[in-house]
Formats: C-alpha cells, structure tokens, sequence
C-alpha cells in the first residue's frame, strides 16, 4: 500500500537521518514496516520564533501494515493514487524536418532534451552566446563595460533564468515537476550538504551554480543527437493555412514544420515580429514595480526571531514573502537572500533591476521585488503590445534618469518615497554600476507609485517598523512576467492559427518561474511526440 503523509512537524535541529524513526512513529508502525519512503516536500514554520521547526510530507510503502497514525499530533494519511510520469509513444503524423526549438531558456532546453532523449534531434536557435561567453560579458558590463545586445542578464544560453538567483520554487506538485527537478539535480543541480532540490520547499541553486547545470542540460541533447546554434536570431516565421514551412534566422533560412517558441519575455523585437505575422496573441497582465534591498541582519532578526544568530548557523539566511492589500495588491516576487540587485537589460536606451544571489548567499544584503499587477485596462492602448510599449516607457525613463549608457541605477530611500521627496545623496546599495538618488516616482506608472506608498507602511508594521527603516527602492522591476499571451489550444498546445508553432514557457505567457518554465516546455515534448512520428 503506498500513502501520502503529511504535516510531520519536527524541530529544524533533528537530522534527516532520525526521520524513519519520526514517522514510523507518527504512522503507529515499527521503523523496519516502511518499506520504501521518500520526502516529498520540506519546508520551513517560521510561525513560533522560540521554536522552529520544519515541516514534511512523504510518500511511504508499508508493505505488510496498515497505519494507525498512533501519535498523530496533526499528521495526515491518504492513500497515493498519482499516474507516474511517462511519455507517450511517438504519432504518426510524418515529420520531414527536424523540430526546431527556438530560445535556451529553462523552457526550451528541457523541451529539447525530451525530444533529444526520444529520438527527434532538435535543432535549438538561441541569440546568444553560450554560458560562458555570457558570464564573462555580464562581468565586463557590471564592471562598467559596453552593454552586448545578444550576451546580457537576459540573453544567451539559459535564458534569464541563468542570472536570476537560481529559485526552483514551483506552486505545481506531481510527477513532471518531479522529473524536471530529477533533470536539473542529475545536471549538477544537487549541492552536497544542502536540502535536496527534490522536495525542499525554496530549493535554490545561486547564480554560480546554474551555468554548470544549463551546460550539462545542453551536453545531453547534443549527445543525445540534437544540436544548438548559438548567436542565430529568429527573424521571421515562413508558414500558411496549412501550417509552418521554416524560420528565418540571422545565419539563414531553416526548414521546418514544428517550431517551440520558448523566447523568454524580453525578446520584444520577436513580439513585434509575431504581431506583424499576425500570430494570435493576447495582452495580458504582468507585474511592475520597484525592488527592496534591507541589511540581511535586519532580515534574519525579523524572520529568525531572538535567537537569530543559532538559527543562522543552522538555517542561512533568512528570506521572506509579504503581500499589502489595496486597490492594487503589492507583494513581494522573487526575494533573494544574501543578493544583490543586477540590470535586467536587454535592450540599450532601456533600464530596469533584478535580483540574484550566489549559492551561499553571503552578500550583506537582501533583496526583494516589490510589485502590483498591472491589469490590461492599465495598458494605456488596446492593441496585443500595448503593455510591452508601457513597460519600454518607463524603462526609457529610467535610463535617462540613471544617466544614459553609464546604467547606473535609480535609487531612493523608502521613507522619502512616503515622504514624497527625493532622496538626494546614494545610499549604499549592492548594484554594481553605481546608483543616481532621484525621486523614483520619475520611472513608475502613477497607480504603481500610490500601490507602493500605500503598502510599504502595511509592510512595515507586519515588521514592527524594521521593514522602512533603512530600506532603499531601486526601479523600476519590469520584466516579473510578459506582457503578452501567445495563443495556443488547451489541448494540442499548438496555435490556432499557425499548425505546428508550440508558444512554450514564460514568454508565452504560460509560467512564471524556471521551474514552471520547465514543465511546460516538457509537456509541449509531450505534444509533439504524441502526434509526430520520429524523423529518419
């Protein structure tokens, strides 16, 4: 009989290695009655700062006995009736080319190893450079060099995943998140002495960590016989009433009839290009708004309570969510322990920040989004780009205000933004090409701004007034989701209006995470094994 546990709370200083023990307890069996068990998911209870305390779910075989939940103490028991993950066997539609997967992100590489694995010998196009060319342009840039068009925090191999600290949390359960999770551990994504990515509520990877695991993903799928082409930008999509005929791409025309479309949500010159086409798409709403950076001490005091510095050596540091309601709700998106704050730029004349942390997040600094959901009837237009062209908007600004092509980044002190005022001398920020203090309400859309003021106080008093005090806002945060939905059928995953176009991942409009980008670009494999018959 297998069963699905959960709710065993245990102290954070009991060692995974006393868990049989804990649960054949908590099940009223003997420890040798488990048979197989696996953590599901761990996560950790900061409600009692005296003490606390992890809480697990398990998947658990008990063979020869039946549960009896003995000292029970809040724990549940189900039975487990979950399919195991499995693709199908391939279609019989013929394919004469080979697929074609456009973009490197977490969406299109895991959807190009899938077919890999399976025989269908992608062809992944991604704009820019691979991982390791990447790194050492995003270093020259943060140092102050020449911003690259093709090779930046948000293109090259990777996608923007690669430098957005690494978080593989995912709201999503079951067996295809397990088997993306099983991909990026076996991709050197594991970390001895660290809580598995497998089951740990908030598995983060660190900055430094991804590009190993992105090179070994794209590894795999050229051994298993597909191929990438790096610095080849997709120009334009050859297809009619019957469906896909090839791409268009900087190096050249390539043949095809099956194309995965996993751009990522920064590549507004394919956007327009689609639009153009007229590929159906949606505008839909995304996130804006500024990023938070507090002292990770302050951090961890608040999260960790009185006995911050025991829980530190055993825990890290501290991270934190919060949500302030309004009009428009503010809540914080994509916090990075132990971080620092990065220009998330894709395109020269624009500027907006993000996040990331390295591995041991060690930085003396934390960093948070802080953003409201812009709805589509905010868009100031009605047309499918219409909130692409607000967020360049503001973005424009904020170059212009950080002082042109040296990228600095707009900077202001919490409460002078209450205040009203700007913030006149650059308080210390991580950001590495320097900081212009100004009043950031310059570079945010006006109902962006009044969320803002309206929630950081409802913030800070969930903080005891620790959350303002020393808090400094960069901006604008732009780039949390796209601005656009690439149609697709529930079903087929296909376009209804281009026959073998599959919009994959974020940029389509259909996750919002590495991991969640991943699962979709596995399930688009899926799709088009179970329709196509493998190329000869």
């Amino acid at each position: 009989m297998s069963i699905r546990v959960s709710n065993l709370r245990l102290p954070i200083e009991a060692p995974e290695s006393s868990l049989p023990s804990h649960l054949a307890r908590a099940l009223g069996v003997s420890a040798p009655d488990l048979g197989r068990w696996r953590i599901v998911r761990k996560a950790l209870d900061l409600r009692d700062k005296r003490q606390l305390r992890f809480v697990y779910n398990f998947e658990v075989d008990l063979p020869d006995a039946t549960p009896r939940a003995a000292s029970n103490q809040g724990v549940q028991v189900e039975l487990l009736d979950e399919p195991p993950f499995a693709m199908p066997n391939p279609g019989a539609a013929p394919l004469p080319y080979r697929p074609i997967v456009v973009g490197s992100g977490p969406g299109g590489l895991v959807c190009a190893y899938f077919l890999a694995s399976l025989g269908y010998k992608p062809i992944v196009l991604e704009r820019g450079t691979k991982v390791n060319d990447r790194i050492r342009d995003v270093k020259a840039f943060d140092a102050g060099g020449e911003f690259h068009p093709e090779s930046n925090y948000l293109f090259g191999e990777g996608g923007a995943g690669t430098f957005s600290d690494g978080k593989l949390t995912c709201r999503g359960t079951g067996p295809d998140v397990l088997r993306v999770l099983e991909l990026f551990a076996d991709c050197k994504g594991q970390q001895p002495g660290k809580p598995s990515i497998l089951y740990y509520h908030r598995p983060h990877l660190g900055s430094n960590r991804l590009p190993a695991v992105v090179k070994a993903i794209r590894q795999k799928i050229e051994d298993l016989g597909g191929e990438v082409r790096f610095l080849t930008r997709v120009e334009d999509l050859h297809f009619d009433a019957t469906g896909l005929k090839g791409v268009q791409t900087s190096s050249g025309f390539i043949p095809t009839s099956v194309v995965a479309l996993a751009i990522g949500h920064s590549a507004r010159d394919t956007y327009r290009m689609l639009a153009t086409r007229g590929v159906p798409m949606t505008p839909k709403p995304f996130q804006f708004g500024v990023r938070i950076e507090h002292r990770q001490d302050v951090v961890n005091a608040v999260q960790f309570g009185p006995r911050h510095e025991h829980f530190e050596e055993l825990l890290g540091n501290a991270d934190y969510s919060l949500v302030a309601s309004g009009t428009h709700d503010l809540f914080t998106f994509c916090m990075c322990a132990g971080g620092y704050i990065i220009p998330s730029v894709s395109q020269d004349g624009f500027f907006c920040t993000n996040g990331m942390s390295l591995s041991k997040r060690d930085s003396v600094f934390a960093n948070s989004g802080l953003v409201v959901t812009v709805p589509v009837e905010a868009f100031e237009g009605t047309d499918v780009l219409a909130g692409m062209r607000l967020q360049e908007r503001y973005e424009s600004k904020a170059f212009e205000v950080g002082g042109g092509r040296k990228y600095r980044s707009p900077v202001q002190r919490a409460r002078d933004f209450l205040r009203g005022i700007a913030t006149t001398a650059g308080p210390d920020c991580s950001y590495p090409r320097g900081v212009t203090p100004c009043d950031l309400r310059a570079v945010l859309p006006p109902f962006v701004a009044e969320a803002v003021a309206h929630g950081l106080p409802q913030m800070d008093r969930r903080w005891n007034g620790r959350f303002l005090a020393e808090a400094v806002l960069t901006g604008p945060e732009s780039r949390g989701s796209s601005p656009v939905r690439i149609d697709r059928h529930n079903d087929s995953r296909e376009s209804p209006g281009v026959p073998g176009l599959y919009p994959v991942g974020e940029g389509a409009g259909y996750a919002g995470g590495i991991v969640s980008a991943a699962v979709d670009g596995l399930r688009t494999a899926r799709a088009i094994v179970a329709k196509y018959a493998r190329t000869e």
